[in-house]
C-alpha cells in the first residue's frame, strides 16, 4: 500500500471511480430523490400543486393591478367560478397553502422514518440544540477516572473534547506499542467509548479477547485504532478518521502522536523508567518526565484549550494519567495562558508506587509543580469510606488520600470538599462531579 495521508475512509477503494467533486456530490444526491421506491415523489408534487393553487389565489386577488396577457388567460380558465374575485382569490390560497404544508409535512415524515422514529425527532433535536449550547469544556488525564467522568458531563454538553495521556507501557497497549510504534491507545479507547453515541459501540469497542493466541487479551478498540494507524501509515489521521466515525458527542484526541515514554526521578535521585515500573519500586517521585523531552502534542488538542472555558484535570493517577496528559510540548504553554477555569480533582485513593504519604495538598503541589500554573478550583472527597470496602482496598497497597483544609489557606484557591463517593466504590460518583462542575460556570 503506497502512502497518502491525505485520503480518508470515506474516499477508499469502494468508492473508486465515483467524482469526488462536492458539487457533482451534491446533485447526484437531488437526483437519487428521484429513484423509484424512495417515496419522496409523491409528496413532493403535492407540495408543488399547492404552490400552484397559491399562485392561481394570487392571480385572482390581483384583478386591480395593471394584468400581462397571460395573467389574463389564467383568469378565463379559473375565474369564472360565479363567485367574487376576493373569495376565489382566497379559496385558491387557503387550498395552496394546505396541500403544500401537507405535502411538505408528508415528505419529511417520509424521509425522517427511513431513519429514526418521526415522534422522537422534536424531542432529538432539542437536546441536541441544548447541548449545542453548553461550556467548552476540556477535561486532561487517562485511566478510568477520565473516562467516568466524561460520561458525566456528555449528557450537559457536546462542546467536550478529551485530551489524553498515551505513556502506558502494560498490557495489551504495550504489547501493541512494542509491535507498531504507536503511542498507548488502551485509555483513548475508553475515552472514545465514553464520548460514542453509537448503541452498543462501548461495549463492543471495550471487548477483550478471551482467547485466539496472539489476540487473547487484547481490545477490539484497541486492535481497530491500530489497525487504523497502518492504513493511514499516521497516528494522528487516524484518530481524526476514528473521531469522524465512531459518533462522538464531543472530541477525543491523544495528548501527543508520537510513542513518547514517561520517565520518574524519586526523592533520593534514583530514576525509573516506563509508565508499569513505577508501581514496582516504592519511594516518593520528586518529577516525572516524557523521553524525548520534545515531543509534539496533538494541534487539535491545543486548539481545544485555546477556546475552551473550563479545564478539568483529573481525575486519575497523579504521575500516570493527569501529568503527563500536559507535558507534551504546546499543551503546557496553552494551559499556562489561557483564560479558562483550571480544576483539579484529586484522586480519592493513593495510588502503590506513586503517591504513598501524599495528602490532597501534595496532589494539588505537584500539578502545579510540572504546570507551571496554579488549579483555581479544588475538588476533594470529604465522604468516609465504608470500611469493608476500604479493607479491599487497603489490601492492594491503597489508603485514602487525606485532605486537611488548612493547608490550602492563604492561597486563593477554592476548595469544594463534599461526597464525590459512588456507592459501593471507593471513586468519584460522575453524576455528583459534573453537579458541582458544572455550577462553576
Amino acid at each position: 500500500m503506497t502512502k497518502d495521508k491525505g485520503k480518508s475512509l470515506r474516499t477508499g477503494p469502494l468508492v473508486q471511480g465515483l467524482s469526488l467533486d462536492p458539487a457533482d456530490d451534491r446533485f447526484i444526491g437531488v437526483l437519487r430523490w428521484l429513484l423509484p421506491g424512495m417515496r419522496v415523489k409523491r409528496y413532493a408534487l403535492v407540495a408543488v400543486l399547492g404552490l400552484l393553487a397559491m399562485f392561481l389565489g394570487v392571480v385572482h386577488l390581483s384583478w386591480h393591478t395593471a394584468l400581462v396577457p397571460w395573467f389574463l388567460q389564467v383568469m378565463r380558465w379559473t375565474g369564472y367560478l360565479g363567485v367574487p374575485l376576493w373569495l376565489s382569490g382566497g379559496l385558491w390560497l387557503l387550498l395552496g397553502l394546505l396541500l403544500f404544508i401537507l405535502g411538505l409535512r408528508s415528505m419529511n415524515r417520509s424521509m425522517l422514518s427511513a431513519i429514526t422514529d418521526p415522534a422522537s425527532v422534536s424531542k432529538q433535536v432539542y437536546i441536541r440544540r441544548r447541548l449545542e449550547a453548553g461550556p467548552r469544556i476540556v477535561a486532561l488525564g487517562g485511566g478510568t477516572g477520565l473516562s467516568r467522568v466524561l460520561q458525566g458531563l456528555k449528557t450537559e454538553t457536546a462542546n467536550l473534547t478529551a485530551i489524553v495521556a498515551v505513556t502506558d507501557d502494560g498490557g495489551s497497549t504495550g504489547r501493541l506499542r512494542v509491535s507498531f510504534g504507536v503511542p498507548a491507545v488502551g485509555d483513548l479507547v475508553d475515552c472514545l467509548a465514553a464520548l460514542s453515541d453509537a448503541e452498543g459501540l462501548p461495549e463492543l469497542m471495550q471487548y477483550r479477547f478471551q482467547r485466539g493466541g496472539e489476540l487473547q487479551g487484547h481490545t477490539f478498540g484497541n486492535l481497530m485504532l491500530v489497525s487504523l494507524s497502518e492504513l493511514f501509515h499516521d497516528f494522528a489521521q487516524a484518530i481524526r478518521e476514528a473521531n469522524q466515525v465512531l459518533r462522538l458527542r464531543g472530541a477525543v484526541w491523544p495528548a501527543t502522536y508520537e510513542a513518547a515514554r514517561l520517565w520518574a526521578e524519586r526523592d533520593d535521585g534514583s530514576r525509573v523508567q516506563g509508565e508499569s515500573a513505577l508501581r514496582e519500586r516504592p519511594g516518593r517521585i520528586h518529577k516525572v518526565g516524557l523521553a524525548p523531552s520534545d515531543v509534539a502534542a496533538m494541534p487539535e488538542a491545543v486548539q481545544a484549550i485555546e477556546r475552551a472555558e473550563m479545564i478539568v484535570l483529573g481525575p486519575g493517577s497523579l504521575y500516570s494519567s493527569v501529568i503527563p496528559s500536559f507535558l507534551p510540548k504546546g499543551i503546557q504553554a496553552a494551559i499556562q495562558r489561557s483564560p479558562a477555569r483550571l480544576v483539579y480533582i484529586v484522586n480519592i485513593m493513593s495510588e502503590r508506587g506513586e503517591t504513598e504519604g501524599m495528602d490532597a495538598y501534595d496532589h494539588f503541589q505537584a500539578v502545579e509543580h510540572h504546570l507551571g500554573r496554579r488549579p483555581s478550583v479544588v475538588l476533594v472527597n470529604n465522604a468516609r469510606i465504608p470500611e469493608a470496602l476500604l479493607r479491599r482496598y487497603q489490601a492492594s497497597g491503597q489508603q485514602p488520600v487525606r485532605f486537611n483544609p488548612q493547608r490550602f489557606e492563604g492561597l486563593g484557591v477554592r476548595v469544594i470538599a463534599e461526597d464525590f463517593l459512588e456507592p459501593g466504590f471507593a471513586q468519584h460518583d460522575p453524576e455528583r462531579l459534573v453537579k458541582v462542575l458544572m455550577s462553576l460556570r
